[in-house]
């Protein structure tokens, strides 16, 4: 998403999946490149007719990666002739700069080397299992780990990240996010699918980015300033609503309010879930090291997450944590469907 010496990563570029079927294994983090005609894509895009857009969604992305550009890796209804245009309609905020498109493409396997390299410095039973994927996502993420033909796999999206993020940012928290949410995969492959699990796997992510770079700005460990200030102050009542929902399932109502970009309704702020969570494993992390934190059991976290919670919810532990004043920034929002 090898060992603690290892002194780069291997990057293997292919065309399809068919091509890099086996593992990575340990000895390298394989890359596969499905987003070639991503820049031309949205070269095409502004002006042209939701036929004309259909078309060249077909002819340039899914024609030549059928399994990686499908409704349910890039969250739109069948049929994807109908539900392309749709997206670009909704997503028009996100639309990136083309030549900005193919420059982060460019760049994301050195960005990815150096990301692993120094992730396996904490993390170095760190194996990646299948390849990661740079997927022209439409606005639909700018990483994540997806099922793709029923396996879940790390996915980047160059569009999204060009659209949000300016030249001269600091992807490399984001980046070890992501694979850190494949290390902890790894390590507890049953954990459940519910609003407590997303609140430890996203807020634990969160809070190692920002560990292994401690001069990152709040904006590139994925809790922007605006987010800080808005939710900060309500933390015991945003920790009330979620003590109530904690077995929830993921996807739900619960969980779309507190993870997703945008909410229904919209009284709790945009992914706050993340901040919560990065509020739960910073007050976790006083007592433990980043790799006991990642060895908690699903049944352990579920009992810390609830217990730090009720604590939060009385304004104690990290109801007003707040980042060193030298990580401001801003920047855009990220898109709607960033939650794991």
């Amino acid at each position: 998403m090898d060992g603690p010496r290892l002194a780069a990563v291997v990057v293997s570029l292919a065309a399809g999946l068919a091509v890099a079927a086996p593992d990575a294994g340990a000895d390298g983090l394989g890359v596969i490149d499905a987003a070639e005609g991503c820049a031309e894509f949205w070269r095409r895009v502004p002006g042209s007719s939701p036929e004309q857009q259909a078309r060249a969604f077909e002819e340039l992305l899914r024609a030549p990666h059928p399994t990686l550009y499908t409704a349910k890796v890039l969250g739109l209804a069948e049929p994807l002739s109908a539900s392309v245009p749709e997206r670009l309609k909704k997503a028009a905020r996100l639309r990136p700069d083309p030549a900005r498109v193919d420059e982060v493409r460019r760049t994301l396997e050195a960005d990815l080397r150096d990301a692993a390299v120094q992730f396996r410095k904490t993390f170095p039973g760190f194996v990646s299992r299948r390849p990661v994927a740079l997927v022209c996502s439409l606005g639909a993420f700018d990483g994540g780990t997806r099922e793709v033909e029923g396996v879940e796999r790390l996915l980047f999206g160059p569009d999204v990240i060009a659209a949000i993020h300016p030249r001269g940012f600091n992807l490399q928290p984001f980046l070890e996010h992501e694979l850190f949410h494949v290390h902890h995969a790894n390590l507890h492959p049953d954990a459940p699918q519910t609003v407590a699990a997303a609140l430890w796997e996203e807020g634990l992510a969160t809070y190692v980015s920002a560990a292994l770079n401690p001069g990152a700005t709040q904006d590139e460990i994925s809790v922007p300033d605006v987010l800080v200030a808005e939710a900060t102050p309500r933390i015991p009542e945003l920790s009330r609503k979620l003590l109530a929902h904690l077995d929830d399932r993921s996807g739900g109502p619960a969980y779309r309010q507190f993870f997703f970009g945008s909410t229904e309704p919209v009284e709790v702020p945009s992914r706050s879930g993340y901040l919560i969570g990065w509020r739960i494993a910073e007050a976790l992390g006083k007592t433990r090291s980043l790799a006991q934190l990642a060895a908690l059991t699903p049944a352990e976290s579920r009992v810390e997450v609830e217990g730090t919670l009720r604590r939060m919810a009385q304004g104690l532990d990290g109801a007003r944590g707040a980042r060193p004043e030298s990580t401001e920034s801003s920047s855009p929002s990220r898109p709607t469907s960033g939650a794991r």
